[in-house]
């Protein structure tokens, strides 16, 4: 059997320039152009805070000396002779009764509680607490009378004249320059974002290949999308600007007043004087006390859970009292003796001394201060100007469009040229 192939049979034919192809593939659109951005030099008025020296008025107080002859109190010492009495201790033997405390044994009852678990009315134990008289001994103070001499300050008072200031506030009117921002509406151009970017159909290894069409007759290929001109946006955008202006304002000052006074001064001298004080002695008293003693009390009450219930018990135990005991001791007793001694006395002396005396003198005086002022500057800085520029025409074609190929028959949307076949039958298109 012979078997004879048609043309390009197998894995394939090679598509030629004589095919049945589009003449020639329509030129991609280039797009419309681009913005520049460049900085220029821009004059702009700014408000910048200026140090300016001022002059303002102000008050000192400053000290004036004089002399003048003033008569004064001194301390002075002399020698001064006194009696006075001196406790001296004298020891005898004496024969005395004192109190020893003892034990002894006392039987007294107790009460025990024991714990029963019930739900039932009981009757408790609580304490409760009741006066009891005791007796107890007691150190006494004994007040006895002696005469002894005292010193005592006597006030002496004068009136003292004085110069008090006072400042009476004084309220005026007074221009501030403040500087203040402002949001003024601003028109700005800037450039829409740019489209979402058309698909190109199939990517990879395959994907400058075509698919397979309904039509033979279509064209191979599909036009490239065009590129988009850019869009222009004008909108308005608020801006903060400084703006100045003058405000009045409140400015409180002061005016001293001088006043003078007299106000009382007290002073005082010592003055010794015999007088007849109270002397206190310990003696031992017996006394009778109240103290609280706490017992308890049965009282009823509903409970849950236990109860606790009273169990009378008697047991010993050991009791302090005091005895009475004789007994010859020491007893040391202070016997009054009077002596004469010699102290100094501090007395007061009139003295005439010359002295200084300041007073003060209200001055005014001017002086200089630094202020912040807020002053218009005109200042050059650099502004950005966005330029549209046009994008170049694209090249022409290298050379003329191809004669498309003129079907000798026509059937349908075939043709009489031999047919490719192979593995990529009607696949491939002639893509340059």
């Amino acid at each position: 059997m012979l078997f004879v192939a048609g043309e390009a049979q197998g894995f394939g034919g090679r598509k030629k320039k004589s095919d049945c192809e589009t003449p020639c593939a329509p030129a991609s659109t280039v797009g419309c152009g681009s913005y520049v951005t460049n900085y220029v030099d821009q004059k702009v008025k700014v408000n910048e805070w200026v140090t300016v020296k001022e002059e303002y008025k102000y008050w000192v107080n400053e000290p004036v000396t004089k002399k003048e002859k003033v008569t004064v109190k001194e301390a002075a010492w002399k020698d001064e002779s006194f009696k006075y009495t001196v406790n001296e201790l004298v020891t005898s033997k004496e024969k005395v009764t004192v109190k020893e405390p003892a034990w002894k044994d006392e039987s007294f009852k107790y009460t025990v509680n024991e714990l029963v678990t019930s739900k039932e009315k009981v009757t408790v134990k609580e304490a409760a607490w009741k006066d009891e008289s005791f007796k107890y001994t007691a150190n006494e103070w004994v007040t006895s009378k002696e005469k002894v001499k005292v010193a005592e300050c006597k006030a002496v008072t004068k009136d003292v004249e004085y110069t008090s200031y006072s400042y009476t506030p004084v309220v005026t009117k007074q221009k501030k320059t403040v500087c203040e921002w402002v949001c003024v509406p601003v028109t700005v151009t800037c450039a829409a974002p740019a489209p979402a970017p058309c698909e190109t159909g199939k990517v990879g290894l395959f994907g400058r290949l075509c698919g397979k069409k309904k039509s033979d007759c279509a064209p191979p290929c599909p036009t490239p999308c065009d590129a988009p001109c850019p869009q222009v946006v004008t909108k308005t955008v608020m801006q903060r600007q400084p703006v100045t202006r003058e405000v009045e304002v409140d400015v409180t000052t002061y005016n001293k007043v001088e006043k003078k006074e007299k106000k009382p001064v007290t002073t005082y001298e010592t003055v010794w004087t015999e007088k007849e004080v109270d002397v206190k002695k310990c003696v031992a008293v017996e006394k009778t006390g109240t103290r609280k003693v706490c017992h308890w009390v049965d009282v009823a009450k509903e409970v849950n859970v236990t109860k606790c219930v009273p169990v009378e018990k008697t047991g010993t135990r050991k009791v302090c009292h005091w005895v009475d005991v004789a007994k010859e001791v020491n007893v040391t007793k202070c016997v009054p003796v009077e002596k004469t001694g010699t102290r100094k006395v501090c007395h007061w002396v009139d003295v005439t001394k010359e002295v200084d005396i300041t007073t003060y003198k209200q001055v005014e005086k001017t002086g200089t201060r630094d202020v912040k002022k807020c002053v218009p500057t005109e200042k050059v800085v650099k502004v950005a100007v966005s330029t549209f520029v046009p994008a170049p025409a694209p090249a022409p074609c290298a050379s003329p469009c191809e004669t498309p190929c003129a079907p000798a028959m026509t059937a349908g949307c075939g043709s009489a040229a031999p047919a490719k076949g192979g593995l990529f039958k009607g696949k491939l298109c002639g893509c340059k």
